[in-house]
């Protein structure tokens, strides 16, 4: 049968069966109607790096009207190769031209998802603050903290700023700018679906004011100003700290509540016998589907005595109180850095005398308490899957499937080569 005879609909079904950018693109060169098809999943997304030649590509792609509003993700990732430039002009020209995007995200109109990874590494450059929690990025650089604070800030500044549906700030260098407090940032938040946080340890600040800030972005911004913004509608959030948090810093989540929360992820967030952090769980027992707990401990005085607050009881009041729960995963991390996510293949949940830090193995002779515990994180396990097992093989009513659009653009609307290459798809 001829492809000029096939409908729009099985035509539709088999650009879908492509995954890879190159064929998708290549698809777009075959007529008016693979084109039509292709070119909405073949600039769906777009990654552009700290790097000259992709900044200037996503300033193109933004430029071109209907290709631009085909993008519905953008996702910003740091690359070592752009730290190491010397030449101050690529550098400005870089930042120009991503402030130039992040700040005029209105030129994306289907754009639902940004996802900014900074600084990966286990030891970013610390961002050096003074007794007064000032930053001079003259007297002491930091590529990472500039970068960070040039592209969020970009964010904020968009006159009408874009409903995104998903945001994701991973490796942040935990300092608390000025501009967490602002109604822009409000205005992001408000619209979430989707809220992913990673954010570095003590280790990314540095200066005589370094600790005090690490203190005040646990301690206010993480739940006044990222958490505490009306989210009714948030599905799921991640919150990690490469750095134990939660006894000092403290970090008092009470009060704070998502009606229709159902995944959840918890990561370097240190339990206490003050319940905080384990109260802010339970209170969204209706409706969570999910948990993960990623070298969470629970904090101890001493290793030798039983603990005021024992994983068990925990354990047994999940199992009760999380009545929607169908998927937990408990993690313990063997490596430092929140890109280098090393996990022992053992479920674990252990204990840690430190209160800011870990020891140096991750749950070290935590054993004996941890057998204690044992038939307790069993007993709740076993209850999830149960309850999993018993969903799966409840009958759903079937979803009806939404008929193949076609958009209205067409062949002329093709990418040359060079525009192309500077942008790394995903």
């Amino acid at each position: 049968m001829s492809m000029n005879a096939c409908s729009v609909e099985l035509l539709g079904l088999i650009v879908e069966q492509v995954s890879s950018n190159t064929g998708l693109r290549s698809l777009r060169a075959v007529d008016k109607t693979f084109c039509a098809l292709a070119t909405p999943r073949a600039f769906r997304r777009a990654c552009v790096t700290n790097c000259l030649p992709s900044a200037l590509g996503l300033k193109a792609l933004m430029e071109c009207d209907k290709l631009a509003k085909t993008v519905e993700t953008i996702i910003f990732r740091w690359s070592d190769a752009a730290a190491g430039v010397e030449d101050t002009q690529a550098k400005r020209a870089t930042y120009i031209a991503l402030v130039t995007v992040f700040a005029q995200l209105h030129k994306f109109p289907a754009l639902i998802d940004v996802e900014l990874k900074f600084f990966p590494g286990a030891r970013p450059p610390p961002l050096v603050a003074d007794e007064h929690g000032h930053i001079d990025f003259i007297r002491n650089p930091s590529e990472a903290g500039l970068m960070q604070s040039t592209i969020v800030q970009s964010l904020l500044r968009n006159a009408d700023p874009p409903r995104l549906r998903s945001l994701s700030m991973a490796n942040l260098i935990a300092f608390p700018f000025g501009y967490y407090r602002s109604p822009e940032f409000v205005a992001i938040l408000s619209s979430l679906e989707h809220l992913h946080i990673t954010l570095h340890g003590l280790n990314s600040l540095g200066g005589p004011g370094g600790e005090e800030m690490w203190d005040w972005m646990w301690q206010e911004m993480i739940p006044i100003h990222f958490l505490r913004p009306p989210q009714p509608q948030l599905i799921s959030l991640s919150l990690t700290s490469d750095q134990p948090v939660g006894r000092s810093p403290r970090l008092d989540l009470s009060g704070i509540f998502f009606p229709a929360l159902r995944h959840l992820e918890l990561g370097g967030i240190m339990f206490d016998h003050h319940c905080r952090i384990e109260d802010f769980v339970v209170r969204h027992g209706e409706t969570l589907a999910s948990l993960a707990l990623d070298s969470c401990p629970m904090h101890v005085t001493t290793l030798g005595e039983d603990p005021p607050r024992p994983w068990r009881a925990v354990c047994d009041r999940f199992a009760e109180a999380l009545s929607a729960l169908v998927d937990v995963q408990f993690h313990l991390r063997t490596g430092w850095g929140l890109d280098d996510r090393s996990r022992s293949g053992e479920v674990r949940l252990t204990y840690e005398t430190f209160e800011t830090a870990y020891g140096i193995v991750r749950g070290e002779s935590c054993r004996a308490l941890e057998a204690v515990d044992r038939p307790a994180l069993d007993r709740f396990i076993a209850t999830v899957k149960e309850r999993r097992q018993k969903q799966a093989t409840t009958p759903r009513p079937p979803v009806p499937q939404p008929e193949t659009a076609l958009i209205a653009l067409d062949a002329s609307e093709r990418v040359t080569e060079s525009f192309v290459v500077p942008i790394h798809w995903v």
